[in-house]
């Protein structure tokens, strides 16, 4: 967890994505939990939101996935703890489900046991509450609804905004772009040291 000195708002990290994609999995792996770490809540405002490519259908209030219905399904589980716990407890949700779910097309659902697995050995997450909004057919759709509205255009996934800009998701150092966005509002964070002016000028 990083220490600041000012107090300032926190960069604004909206990273929207799907479930059982490989290209999103590597950017969680490799970028987005780590960072998240290194920076905590303070530096970073960090809202997931689990949609992706879907389509909704309004008319039979079904959801078509691009990895198929076992991604709708996961997506749906995602949501939920979205919904359900701060960003802190749910990358740990998040974190588990990427090591335990295998990415790619899935015809079917996966197991209940699976999300219910991770959300056992993630702290502060309520497994019947995850469960029951799941359950839930009302809920479901809803929240579809919510997270299809909150999900701009884009041309891929993960599509990652920092302070409403587009980044590289490939190619772009994230706790750089991040840090940098940070110190640029007058904020001062031990994670972003090595972006500082002063240690670039050193």
């Amino acid at each position: 967890m990083s220490t600041f000195a000012n107090s300032v708002q926190p960069v604004v990290v909206n990273a929207y994505t799907e479930a059982l994609c490989i290209d999103c999995q590597h950017f969680f792996n490799n970028q987005l939990y780590e960072t998240f770490h290194k920076l905590g809540p303070e530096v970073m405002d960090l809202n997931i939101v689990p949609f992706g490519n879907a389509r909704l259908d309004e008319i039979s209030q079904t959801v078509t996935c691009q990895h198929g219905d076992g991604e709708c399904d996961a997506n749906s589980w995602e949501q939920c703890a979205v919904e359900h716990a701060i960003p802190r407890v749910y990358m740990e949700f998040f974190n588990c489900l990427e090591h335990a779910l295998p990415m790619g097309h899935a015809d079917d659902a996966f197991p209940d046991s699976v999300f219910l697995g991770c959300a056992a050995i993630t702290d502060d997450l309520d497994d019947a509450d995850l469960q029951r909004c799941h359950d839930n057919p009302m809920m479901w759709w809803q929240l579809q609804q919510k997270y299809a509205k909150a999900t701009p255009e884009h041309d891929y996934v993960p599509w990652v905004l920092v302070n409403g800009k587009k980044i590289d998701e490939e190619n772009d150092n994230l706790l750089e772009v991040i840090c940098r966005e940070f110190q640029a509002g007058g904020g001062s964070a031990v994670a972003c040291d090595s972006y500082s002016s002063s240690s670039e000028s050193s």
